[in-house]
């Protein structure tokens, strides 16, 4: 008996392929994904909003 619920397979043969090409497509397609950051996007905001910050401090200190 398969306990995990979110195991679909057998992936082996040629129509574990095609059951294997579906639960890919089906994890990388996810509309949970558009619920989280991806860090490297908040790292380059980040660094972003520091560069601001410097250049503001600059003008700022200049007048």
């Amino acid at each position: 008996m398969n306990h995990k619920k979110d195991y679909s397979g057998p992936y082996h043969g040629y129509d574990g392929f095609a059951i294997f090409a579906r639960d890919m497509d089906l994890a990388l397609n996810s509309p949970t994904w558009g619920l989280i950051g991806a860090p490297w996007n908040e790292k380059a905001q980040a660094k972003k909003a520091e560069a601001k910050a410097t250049a503001t401090a600059k003008a700022t200190a200049a007048v």
